[in-house]
C-alpha cells in the first residue's frame, strides 16, 4: 500500500515563487478594475449545471465533454464551474436595477482536459464584466483594460498581438450561418467529426476548428464582415477608430469567434507570437444574447478571462507599484467628444480610479458622481466644447474651475 496520496491529476500546488507571482497578478489585476470603477465580486465554485448548457452551448467541448457534473443528494445535477461569466451572468439577471454593473473577479475553473504544460483541470481565472449598457466606447475600454492590465504586468508589446472580429448582431450571425451551412455542405466528407456535429446547429463554430482539414477547407468560405449590416459596420468601425486613436495595434480575424455560444458583435483575443496552437494570453467578447439565454431578463454585456497560470509563465518580473487614492468621474455629453481627447489619455497614463459615463443629462452626471463617492467631476459639455475647455469639480471642498481643454494638465489639477 502506497501511503503517499499525490495531487489528483491536472491539478498543482502555488508555494513559494509561485505563490508570489499568483498575487502579483490578482493585486494588480484588482488594481487596474478599481481604476476604471470596477466592483469585486465572488460566485460560488457550485453551479446548476443548466446554467452551463444554456449558456455556453451544449455542443461546446466545456459541456459536452470538460465538465465536472454529478448528481445531488435531491437529484438535482450540480456542476463545478468551468467559466465564471455565466455565473456573473446570473447575479447580474437577478440584481440588475439600471445603468451598467461592473465586476471583477478571480478563481478557481473545473474543466477535464488532457493535462499538458499550461494547461490544468484545476485552474485559476481572472474576469472582468460590465453588464447592462452597450456602447462602442465600453467595447473599446474592456479591450483598453486588458491591454493596460498586460503592459503593466512587463509583457512587452512586441511578444503579443491582439486580434479582433465582428460576429454582428444575432440577425447577422442568423443570415452569415446559412451562407456558410451552404458553403461547408459542399465538403460533408472532408470536415472532421467535431464540425459535422456543428454543421446543423451552429456552423460558425466550425470556424474555430483547430483540425487542419478544416481550416483549408475554411479558407475560401464567407467572410462575416462581407455580411455585417451597416449598423454592425459601424458599430465595429467606431470601436477600431478607439482602439487606433489610443495607440492599440490591432488585427482583424474574420475566423476569431472564442468557442462560446453566446458572443455578438465584439470578439477578441490576445495570443502570443509563439507558432503554436495554445497561445492565447486573454481573451473575451460581447455576449448581449448571454442574460435571456438564462433569464426573463435581456440586457447587454461584455467582458474577458485570462489564465491566472499563464500570466505567471509569461511575467518576467514582480514589481509593485502605487495606487492614487483619488477617484475621478469623466462625464460627456456626446460620446464624440472622446475622438482624440487628451484628457481620456492623461486618465489611462494617471494611477487615478475613474470612470467614463456618456449622458445628455448633466444633472444626471453630477447626481451619479454624489451617489458614487467621486472626488473630481471632470464635465465636457456642449458649452465646454464650443468654448474649447473642460470644468472641473472638486466635489469633497464644492470648488469648481474652468480651464482650457488644450493645456488641461491632469496631475497638477488633482491633488
Amino acid at each position: 500500500m502506497n501511503k503517499n496520496i499525490s495531487p489528483v491529476k491536472g491539478t498543482h500546488d502555488l508555494y513559494g515563487q509561485d505563490m508570489e507571482k499568483f498575487n502579483y497578478v490578482v493585486e494588480l489585476f484588482y488594481s487596474i478594475a478599481n481604476k476604471f470603477n470596477f466592483n469585486a465580486i465572488q460566485t460560488p465554485i457550485i453551479e446548476n449545471q443548466e446554467l452551463f448548457s444554456r449558456s455556453v452551448g451544449e455542443l461546446t467541448d466545456i459541456v459536452s465533454k470538460e465538465m465536472y457534473s454529478f448528481i445531488d443528494k435531491n437529484e438535482s445535477i450540480l456542476c463545478l464551474r468551468p467559466e465564471a461569466t455565466s455565473g456573473i451572468a446570473r447575479f447580474a439577471a437577478a440584481n440588475y436595477q439600471s445603468g451598467s454593473l461592473k465586476f471583477s473577479t478571480h478563481g478557481p475553473m473545473f474543466r477535464r482536459e488532457r493535462p499538458q504544460k499550461g494547461r490544468y483541470r484545476q485552474f485559476y481565472q481572472i474576469n472582468i464584466e460590465n453588464i447592462g449598457e452597450k456602447s462602442p466606447y465600453i467595447d473599446f475600454e474592456i479591450i483598453y483594460i486588458a491591454s493596460a492590465f498586460i503592459n503593466k504586468l512587463g509583457i512587452s508589446n512586441d511578444k503579443y498581438n491582439l486580434l479582433i472580429n465582428s460576429l454582428g448582431s444575432a440577425e447577422d450571425q442568423n443570415n452569415f450561418s446559412k451562407l456558410l451551412k451552404d458553403y461547408l455542405s459542399q465538403f460533408t466528407k472532408k470536415l472532421s467529426e467535431t464540425s459535422l456535429s456543428r454543421l446543423n446547429k451552429n456552423p460558425l463554430r466550425i470556424l474555430d476548428s483547430k483540425d487542419d482539414g478544416d481550416r483549408e477547407i475554411l479558407v475560401n468560405a464567407p467572410k462575416i464582415r462581407d455580411h455585417l449590416s451597416k449598423e454592425s459596420k459601424d458599430y465595429f468601425s467606431k470601436i477600431k477608430m478607439f482602439l487606433s486613436d489610443n495607440g492599440i495595434s490591432f488585427q482583424e480575424d474574420d475566423k476569431l469567434v472564442r468557442g462560446l455560444d453566446y458572443y455578438t458583435h465584439t470578439t477578441f483575443e490576445f495570443q502570443t507570437n509563439e507558432e503554436k496552437r495554445q497561445n492565447a494570453i486573454l481573451a473575451g467578447g460581447r455576449y448581449d444574447k448571454l442574460i435571456n439565454m438564462i433569464s426573463t431578463k435581456d440586457m447587454p454585456g461584455i467582458g474577458w478571462a485570462a489564465g491566472i497560470e499563464r500570466l505567471m509563465a509569461l511575467i518576467p518580473n514582480v514589481n509593485k507599484g502605487n495606487n492614487s487614492s483619488k477617484k475621478i468621474l469623466l462625464a460627456l455629453q456626446k460620446e464624440e467628444y472622446l475622438n482624440s481627447l487628451n484628457v481620456l489619455k492623461q486618465l489611462y497614463q494617471s494611477d487615478f480610479s475613474h470612470e467614463i459615463k456618456i449622458s445628455n443629462n448633466i444633472k444626471k452626471l453630477f447626481s451619479y458622481a454624489d451617489k458614487n463617492d467621486f472626488d473630481f467631476l471632470l464635465l465636457i459639455g456642449e458649452s465646454e466644447i464650443q468654448s474649447n475647455e473642460i470644468s472641473v469639480k472638486d466635489l469633497n471642498k464644492k470648488i469648481q474651475k474652468t480651464h482650457s481643454l488644450t493645456d488641461f494638465n491632469l496631475k497638477n489639477e488633482i491633488r
